[in-house]
């Protein structure tokens, strides 16, 4: 689980790319007149998030044994440096001698910074004697960056049928050997909104307790999607500009605990110099410091320089920006607290239980009293009684146990402590014998055959008179 699924399941062919099939195929033919020495227009591939426009770039170098020079907003801040980087990548071919394939990434970003960005970009990529592939959420909301469409070939991105995507996800799911409810997975796959990647992101997530039910689903809701975690990681590390960081962070909305997490966990796969490295993380145990206050304090003022710290001040550790692709990882920690979830919420029923019965706290129980109750449970008459006092379910047993839970020995364990739980429900008997029927005295009988009616003398006026005993 450590590895983002949104990299381990990329496709790894054209034939296994969801969605957008006639761009898949326009592009692949693309491709091969560029092999066949043929120059080609830029490819400029726009629209939906998160439908693969980076994903098909990156399969099309790797199909046809490409090397790929990927550049974002964060490298394009002008037009003299967009000149010196991308102008140098567009005309020489790559040490080996193969073809090189300029990736440039999220070009409508560069509305914000634009100083002539967008001008140089177009009139570079006129001239390019290597491929390039622009890429954008939105070509039309900046004049001159829609101008760019009537110089490359431009794709627009359309929504993944959601019903696609659900096929996708389920065979994924029976990769890894996850449970899931069909209507969940096609409840999640309508959530994503078309967004391949939020989907894998979602069951990746839901997937660490090793099933995903509706409820699960229901949980996540209906997502602002519009700001990516992996946009904000990228502007982070390879932003070069405070407010162009400070405005990325703005606009997620990760807490800040969890981009703090996330940062955490992607400096030493960005960075590669022991100096920054080290000044990096110096600055984000800065912001935990300013953490500490918040909590010990409750002056939320604070948050501020915690923010600042582990975002812009990490981003603006680098000496210098790399071009390097970087898989950024989901937290390794978070991961773990996910995976184990399960363990502590039995651990703290367990201390609930035994602690009701021996009167003690539930955190005693796990802390102290557990390590002892496994040792005890190698016996397997004691396993038996104290699995019927403390009404233990399988899951519990098996823990205690060390094993699963559908073995034959916790569930004959089980089965005899539901005896015993059983036997000691039963009402109980004067010397263990059973009151027969017919040894219940007939109380109504007994009092009608002690009342006995009597008849007096008639007396002088005739009347009756009816006496008892």
């Amino acid at each position: 689980m450590s590895e983002l699924w949104t990299e381990k399941f990329n496709p790894k062919t054209t034939d296994t790319f969801i969605g957008n099939s006639d761009i898949v195929t326009s592009s692949v033919d693309w491709v091969k007149k560029w092999q066949n020495n043929e120059n080609q227009p830029p490819l400029l591939l726009w629209g939906q998030t998160g439908s693969g426009k980076t994903s098909l770039a990156y399969l099309l170098a790797k199909q046809f044994n490409w090397n790929v020079v990927e550049l974002n907003n964060s490298d394009l801040r002008s037009k003299d440096v967009i000149e010196r980087v991308v102008g140098a990548a567009t005309q020489n071919a790559s040490f080996f001698g193969s073809r090189r394939m300029i990736l440039i990434d999220e070009v409508d970003a560069l509305t914000r910074t634009d100083r002539g960005g967008a001008a140089a970009i177009a009139s570079i990529i006129k001239t390019a004697k290597n491929p390039v592939i622009l890429t954008a959420n939105d070509i039309f909301s900046n004049k001159n960056i829609s101008a760019l469409r009537f110089i490359c070939k431009a794709f627009e991105f359309k929504k993944i049928n959601y019903l696609s995507m659900a096929k996708r996800l389920r065979e994924i799911l029976d990769e890894e050997k996850i449970s899931f409810d069909e209507e969940a997975i096609k409840e999640l796959a309508k959530n994503a909104n078309g967004d391949m990647r939020s989907a894998l992101l979602d069951i990746q997530i839901l997937a660490l307790d090793k099933n995903i039910s509706m409820e699960d689903v229901d949980s996540l809701g209906s997502r602002d999607r519009q700001q990516k975690i992996f946009t904000v990681m990228k502007a982070i590390f390879k932003g070069t500009d405070f407010s162009e960081i400070r405005n990325a962070r703005t606009k997620t909305d990760l807490s800040n605990d969890m981009l703090f997490r996330w940062v955490e966990e992607n400096i030493p796969r960005q960075y590669k110099d022991k100096d920054t490295i080290a000044l990096a993380f110096n600055r984000l145990s800065r912001a935990d410091v300013f953490n500490g206050r918040i909590f010990n304090r409750q002056h939320w003022g604070f948050l501020r320089y915690s923010s600042a710290l582990a975002s812009e001040g990490v981003g603006l550790a680098k000496k210098e920006v790399s071009h390097d692709f970087v898989a950024y990882q989901f937290p390794g920690l978070l991961s773990m607290l996910s995976r184990t979830s399960g363990i502590r919420a039995m651990k703290k029923s367990m201390g609930k239980k035994i602690g009701s019965k021996m009167h003690s706290s539930s955190r005693a129980v796990i802390s102290k009293d557990l390590p002892f109750l496994q040792m005890i449970f190698q016996n397997r008459e004691k396993a038996v009684s104290l699995t019927a006092l403390f009404e233990l379910d399988e899951k519990e047993v098996a823990f205690l146990l060390n094993t699963k839970s559908d073995t034959k020995k916790v569930k004959t364990i089980i089965s005899d402590a539901q005896e015993i739980r059983e036997e000691s429900a039963k009402p109980k008997r004067f010397f263990n014998q059973p009151v027969l029927e017919t040894q219940i005295p007939d109380l109504d009988s007994e009092i009608d055959s002690k009342l006995e009616l009597k008849e007096e003398p008639e007396e002088e006026h005739g009347a009756k008179q009816t006496t008892l005993f």
